[in-house]
């Protein structure tokens, strides 16, 4: 299994050995870089470590993706940055993967966020909120797992998973008894949901503290005040963006609305939360045995007063366009011939995780996807296969296997040198060995 920690290192961490920089290229505009940086620290100052105890702003860097140009708000631990006028600016080595995440580089766990930083300024500050708690999240022993959840790719799992949304935004909205029937509701379909899926409740109560715990603290941080955050929270809920998966997505939109109902609800729950901890039960302990005295009403009965008809009939349209798409990426990453890249233990990626396709058993689909490894870069723009360990990575085979240089349908490959694409043990697949 991998664990939280493993998983966000493997997105954005290598350790850059001892380079020397080269004056930083013009893609950031360092003045505006300035202003970004003074307005992450205005978020955090308002925030005051009011939530967690601890300071949110930090060590923090913006890179460009393609020059790699950096402007950081500190001078790293190396001498690797050089100062220029209020920042410190130098380019990211090749071997450290931009991500928007916390790594390690240069002596110091650092903020890394990629430039251009978003236009809307809730949007930013909510991002600048989220990925600097991010970087303090090992500290407050919330790295949690960051587990898939292959379950909200169906039309069943999402279907449920939007009613528990409707309810939960039913309860922010209502106070007293209405409140309590609608986290009644909301516990019943989560409930359901599980149900349906035995396997899900570990990986979302995992996913929820990953990542919904920071997306809470980003919310609640860049907004003036809460209820400016709840009722944004219930906008998240009441009107998600259905074009996109919920397998890593899901947790943006629940983590908040569990935080914010938990704060009216359970004092000090920010000091049990563990990794452990599932937010759906520490809600329901808020709740009378057996939910506040009232009877138990069926989540088939009650999935009719929040409007179940009309998603199902959008989740059922959705499954049929998707099984088209799932079918053809099992034409050309499962049955057809592949090139298999297994890790070599440098496995470092980055991906959207808004776009995922699960095939099952086989893996999941990542559309886009950029990994390095001992054995190279691998650029993916249409479709790579991987396990749920992340233990390799497989596309489509190639049409030509000489050169450093390889390219196949939607990717691109540069091997490093010592290393070639061989034939596999499949017929017309092929792998990579080093020399």
């Amino acid at each position: 299994m991998i664990s939280k920690r493993m998983f966000r290192e493997s997105i954005l961490l290598m350790l850059a050995s001892t380079v020397a920089f080269a004056q930083v290229p013009t893609a950031i505009d360092i003045e505006r870089a300035r202003k970004a940086f003074a307005e992450a620290q205005q978020v955090s100052e308002k925030e005051g470590g009011q939530l967690w105890g601890k300071t949110l702003y930090g060590p923090m860097f913006f890179v460009d993706p393609a020059t790699r140009a950096v402007v950081a708000n500190e001078p790293d631990a190396e001498g690797m940055l050089h100062k220029e006028g209020s920042v410190y600016v130098g380019t990211l080595p090749q071997r450290v993967l931009v991500a928007d995440s916390p790594t390690e580089w240069a002596g110091k766990r650092w903020t890394m966020l990629r430039w251009p930083v978003p236009e809307s300024t809730l949007t930013r500050r909510t991002k600048f909120a989220h990925e600097l708690f991010h970087r303090i999240q090992p500290t407050l022993h919330l790295d949690a797992p960051d587990l898939p959840n292959l379950q909200l790719d169906t039309a069943e799992g999402r279907l449920w998973l939007q009613l528990e949304w409707r309810a939960l935004a039913a309860a922010l909205v209502e106070s007293g008894p209405a409140q309590t029937t609608a986290i009644r509701d909301a516990l019943a379909f989560r409930t359901h949901r599980r149900q349906l899926f035995p396997e899900a409740a570990k990986s979302e109560a995992s996913l929820e503290i990953a990542e919904g715990i920071p997306e809470y603290t980003g919310l609640v941080a860049a907004e003036l005040d809460l209820n400016a955050a709840r009722w944004r929270a219930v906008a998240m809920l009441t009107d998600p963006d259905l074009s996109i998966t919920f397998v890593r997505s899901f947790a943006y939109t629940s983590g908040p609305a569990y935080g914010l109902l938990l704060d009216q609800r359970l004092s000090g729950w920010r000091t049990k939360v563990t990794t452990q901890s599932d937010l759906g039960d520490m809600l329901a302990s808020t709740l009378q045995s057996p939910y506040d005295g009232a009877a138990i009403v069926p989540a088939e009965a009650r999935a009719l007063s929040y409007g179940k008809s009309a998603i199902q009939i959008a989740e059922t349209d959705r499954a049929a366009t998707a099984e088209a798409v799932k079918a053809r990426y099992r034409d050309l990453l499962v049955e057809g011939p592949t090139l298999t890249l297994d890790s070599a233990g440098r496995f470092s990626f980055s991906f959207n995780p808004s776009a995922l396709i699960s095939l099952g058993n086989a893996g999941t689909v990542y559309p886009t996807f950029h990994v390095t490894d001992a054995w190279g870069t691998l650029d993916v723009t249409d479709g790579v296969l991987v396990p749920t360990d992340f233990s390799r990575a497989t596309v489509a085979a190639p049409s030509d296997i000489n050169g450093p240089h390889l390219q196949g349908p939607g990717w691109t490959l540069d091997l490093s040198p010592g290393w070639q694409v061989v034939p596999s043990s499949r017929l017309g697949s092929y792998t990579v060995r080093k020399q």
